[in-house]
């Protein structure tokens, strides 16, 4: 015979959190945009820049330029707000390989870079903990996959635990909880399929505010490469910036 499931014990909700949109108290520097300086900034928001307390996900075919893009973004936000802290948490390149990347676009070098693979000796999700928890102003990961992998390795956990880990880690640090109160923005590269469907659950999904594809088209529609976003709470969708990364800089 089967057991049956226990019901669920009985909470009481505290609803005090309810709200008129009206009254809601939002700090305002939450309501900051991050400009890079670049074209960039009018894609990404109708103000022009990066918002502060966001979440942007990108991504897209390999080898199109996500990480030359969005690094390339971060370090002109960096360059363009010195009293911004931006920081690259980088799990797929070393530093050898981002050396010879930054000898091409010396740009790279002016951002705080945390190598994941510098710090394998550590559990995984206490160093993305504690190095979030000194507070940035906008943070590129590259990318998820290699991150969830690492702090499921450590930790025992399914993939849905480990995104779910993830999201807090996110929203906490949007909020501004950690050391410094900064509202972090987060840009997030992620894996795709072979057919090129994005690769991580709804709940991943629902927390960015922002979703962008990079795309190479077929020869036969001119074989470009463009950008554009699929779903954006801050700006426009459905908009291709067309790009050519010409090996010193970004066209």
């Amino acid at each position: 015979s089967g057991t049956q499931e226990q019901p669920m014990a009985h909470v009481e909700i505290d609803f005090s959190q309810i709200t008129k949109l009206k009254d809601i108290d939002i700090d305002p520097r939450m309501m900051d945009q991050m400009e890079s300086n670049s074209i960039l900034d009018l894609l990404i928001s109708h103000e022009g820049g990066m918002p502060c307390a966001s979440n942007m996900m990108c991504v897209g075919d390999p080898g199109v330029g996500k990480t030359t893009v969005l690094l390339d973004f971060l370090a002109m936000t960096q360059l363009h707000n010195p009293d911004r802290k931006c920081l690259f948490i980088s799990g797929e390149m070393g530093k050898k390989q981002m050396y010879k990347y930054t000898q091409r676009y010396p740009q790279f070098g002016y951002v705080d870079t945390l190598f994941v693979g510098d710090y394998s000796q550590y559990n995984a999700k206490e160093m993305v903990e504690q190095v979030m928890n000194k507070g940035w102003d906008l943070v590129l990961i590259d990318s998820v996959a290699e991150v969830i992998d690492d702090v499921r390795t450590d930790m025992g956990w399914d993939r849905k635990i480990a995104e779910s880990w993830l999201v807090d880690v996110c929203t906490q640090n949007n909020k501004g909880s950690n050391e410094t109160n900064k509202y972090t923005s987060f840009m997030l590269i992620q894996q795709v399929t072979k057919a090129g469907v994005f690769v991580g659950s709804n709940k991943l999904k629902h927390m960015t505010d922002a979703m962008m594809e990079m795309r190479r088209e077929s020869e036969r529609d001119g074989g470009g490469t463009y950008m554009e976003f699929t779903k954006n709470r801050n700006g426009e969708v459905a908009n291709k910036l067309y790009f050519q990364l010409t090996g010193t800089q970004i066209v």
